[in-house]
């Protein structure tokens, strides 16, 4: 069981002024012995070229990573590029020529850094009904695939030349369009996984308040959604579990202004709460030990909540995560990805996952 995480380059926080003071994450805070994988998020795309954004503002960024990899000889660290909200995918995946010419700079960044692989997070190709932020067009469900092809086929050839292992993997979301307009089979035939971005089922852009990530429906749900249902929907599409990394979220969703019917879950709000998501580091500091708010477990659901009487919040706790690696054994998928390692740079939640996956 694979246990991979992204890792932020931003600064740390989980509001805007906490992250002006422009922290950001070292070597010596990461836990790479109890990781797989660390991606790094993210690159970006300038026409068919990469480029960091966090860049020259995190200006050791590649240093830190050296540090991890000689600290952690077996932790693989590959790079990820686009992001929610990150445009340019369609125009560059639309021709050969384009597509031939990201790939050359992405082998160029592996072997200019020393990295493992590249992960592709386009956000998404050709969208849902309704549309999206980026631009999109139809022929995206094809140029994807041919993207990723064009990918491993260049990872093939750099592989030969350097004599070790690049991997390929991409992220998919945890909806029910995407399985029902992209071929699976044949995207799951060039990545090594498809990493399901099994979260923000709710957030401040629903109608109620609700589950960020219950692994199960709840009674009563208006969503009606769950990551099971997500998984499911991916399965029946003809992926194979082995090829599935099942998403968690390290932060949490919180809503304000909420009415205390049902303890607050599933009702209408006067606002959302920490756009940004609320780190699991911010939960323990101001919110699980403070006597205001009442911890809620939804057993149908395996989903934890807190709630003060005004505020809810959404969260994946010990308890929630333990459930999630449990079906991650029992359906047989590669194992858990997790957005992102800087929510818990005490590697409380990490903990339990390894536990619950390596050492189960």
């Amino acid at each position: 069981m694979l246990l991979v995480s992204y890792i932020r380059t931003w600064p740390l926080g989980s509001d805007e002024a906490e992250m002006a003071l422009g922290r950001r994450w070292t070597a010596e805070e990461i836990r790479g012995d109890l990781l797989d994988t660390l991606n790094v998020a993210f690159a970006r795309l300038s026409g068919s070229r990469l480029y960091m954004p966090e860049l020259p503002a995190f200006a050791n960024l590649f240093k830190e990573l050296a540090a991890l990899k000689d600290r952690y000889p077996r932790l693989r660290i590959n790079l990820s590029v686009g992001g929610w909200g990150a445009d340019g995918f369609s125009d560059m995946a639309f021709s050969q020529e384009s597509r031939a010419e990201f790939v050359s700079d992405v082998l160029a960044w592996l072997t200019r850094h020393n990295l493992d692989g590249i992960d592709i997070d386009w956000e998404y190709p050709v969208g849902p009904e309704g549309g999206q932020v980026i631009k999109s067009r139809p022929e995206d469900a094809e140029n994807y695939i041919h993207l990723l092809a064009d990918l491993r086929e260049g990872l093939a050839r750099l592989s030969a030349e350097q004599g070790r292992t690049f991997s390929l993997t991409t992220a998919v979301p945890a909806a029910a369009w995407f399985p029902r307009t992209i071929d699976l089979v044949r995207v799951q035939e060039q990545v090594d996984y498809l990493k399901l971005m099994s979260y923000d089922l709710y957030g401040s852009w629903s109608p109620t308040t609700g589950h960020t990530a219950n692994l199960y429906p709840s009674p009563g749900d208006p969503g009606g959604w769950s990551v099971d249902q997500a998984v499911r929907s991916y399965l029946e599409a003809g992926v194979q579990p082995e090829k599935l990394l099942l998403g968690v979220p390290f932060y949490a969703r919180a809503w304000r202004g909420v009415p205390a019917q049902n303890h607050g879950l599933f009702q209408p709000f006067a606002s959302g709460a920490y756009e940004h998501g609320l780190s699991y580091t911010e939960l323990k500091k101001g919110f699980l030990t403070d006597a205001n708010f009442a911890r809620y477990w939804d057993e149908e659901a395996q989903a934890a909540w807190l709630y003060d009487g005004d505020l809810f919040i959404s969260y994946e706790d010990p308890q929630a995560l333990a459930a999630k690696a449990a079906y991650v054994r029992e359906k047989g998928l590669a194992g858990v990805m997790i957005w992102e390692y800087c929510h818990d740079l005490s590697a409380e939640c990490l903990k339990t996952l390894h536990a619950a996956l390596k050492d189960a």
